[in-house]
C-alpha cells in the first residue's frame, strides 16, 4: 500500500509540474513583481525615467534574465499594442526602466536553442513574433498572423527531421466553439525560422468537428523522411442514435529544406 500510495503521489506531482509550467499568452498578459523574465528586444535600453527621452543606463541583450521590481501606470505605444512600462533589475544590481513589449512573453530552452515570444498588432490582426537565439549566433525571427489572442508553446527536438535543430509549436486556445484551437510548427534549421505546418481544430458543439494531426519520423507510427498529416472530419447524423459520419483522409509529405511537398514516393 505504501509503495501504492508512493506511486499515486509521483503520478500526481508530475501532471502538477506539466499543468503549472503551461503558460497561457495574451496580448493583456502582464508581469508581477519578483518574476523573473528574459528580453525579447536585442540592444534593450534601460532607462532611468519610464520614457523614451530619459537617459539610458545600459544595452541589454536579448534573452538577459531581468527581474521585475513593479508595473508602473506609463504606457506606450510599440508594435501596435499599448505596453506598460516596467521597473527591472538586472543580476548585476541595475535599476532602470524598459518597455513590456520589449519583455518575452514566455520563453522555452532546448539544447542550445533559446525561443523567445511577443506580439505585435497591424489593424485589427495580431501576429505573434517569434525569435530564437542558437548558441552565440544572431537570433533569427518569424512573424505569424493568429487564429485566437489565446495560446502557448512548446518546443521539441527535430523529431527526425534531420535538416533542421529543433522545432517549436503555438498551440491556439479555442475559447469557444467554432473558434480554431489548432496551432502550427515553426522549423528551426539554424538559418531560417520557418512555419512548416499549420494545423486546425474546430467544433461546433458536438454537430461537426475537424482535426488535424501530425506524425514526424520519430513518432510511433512515423517513417524516416516522411512527414505524415492526419484529417479528421466529422458530423453527428442523429444524436438520439448517436450515428455519427467521420472521414480520415492522410497525406504524405517530405521536407525540402524550405517547405512541405508531396511525397510522390509512396514507400
Amino acid at each position: 500500500m505504501k509503495l501504492f500510495n508512493l506511486i499515486l503521489l509521483f503520478f500526481f506531482s508530475v501532471v502538477f509540474q506539466m499543468v503549472a509550467q503551461e503558460v497561457y499568452i495574451t496580448p493583456t498578459k502582464e508581469f508581477e513583481p519578483n518574476q523573473k523574465v528574459y528580453l525579447f528586444g536585442n540592444d534593450v535600453k534601460l532607462r532611468e525615467e519610464p520614457n523614451t527621452s530619459s537617459k539610458v543606463i545600459s544595452l541589454l541583450k536579448i534573452s538577459t534574465e531581468v527581474f521585475v521590481i513593479e508595473k508602473t501606470n506609463k504606457i506606450k505605444l510599440y508594435n501596435g499594442i499599448d505596453w506598460p512600462w516596467y521597473k527591472i533589475k538586472t543580476s548585476n544590481g541595475e535599476e532602470g526602466f524598459l518597455l513590456g513589449g520589449l519583455i518575452s512573453k514566455d520563453i522555452k530552452k532546448i539544447k542550445n536553442s533559446i525561443y523567445l515570444i511577443s506580439l505585435k498588432k497591424i489593424n485589427d490582426d495580431y501576429f505573434v513574433l517569434t525569435r530564437v537565439v542558437n548558441g552565440n549566433e544572431d537570433y533569427i525571427e518569424n512573424s505569424t498572423r493568429i487564429a485566437t489572442t489565446t495560446f502557448s508553446i512548446s518546443v521539441s527536438d527535430n523529431k527526425g527531421v534531420e535538416s533542421i535543430k529543433n522545432m517549436i509549436y503555438i498551440d491556439y486556445l479555442a475559447e469557444a466553439c467554432g473558434v480554431d484551437g489548432g496551432g502550427y510548427y515553426l522549423f528551426n534549421t539554424g538559418s531560417s525560422l520557418i512555419k512548416a505546418i499549420e494545423l486546425s481544430s474546430v467544433a461546433d458543439g458536438g454537430l461537426y468537428w475537424l482535426k488535424e494531426d501530425v506524425v514526424f519520423p520519430s513518432d510511433f507510427g512515423g517513417k524516416k523522411d516522411k512527414i505524415i498529416l492526419k484529417s479528421e472530419r466529422g458530423e453527428m447524423i442523429d444524436e438520439v442514435t448517436e450515428h455519427k459520419k467521420i472521414t480520415i483522409e492522410t497525406k504524405q509529405f517530405v521536407w525540402q529544406g524550405k517547405e512541405l511537398i508531396i511525397d510522390t514516393n509512396k514507400k
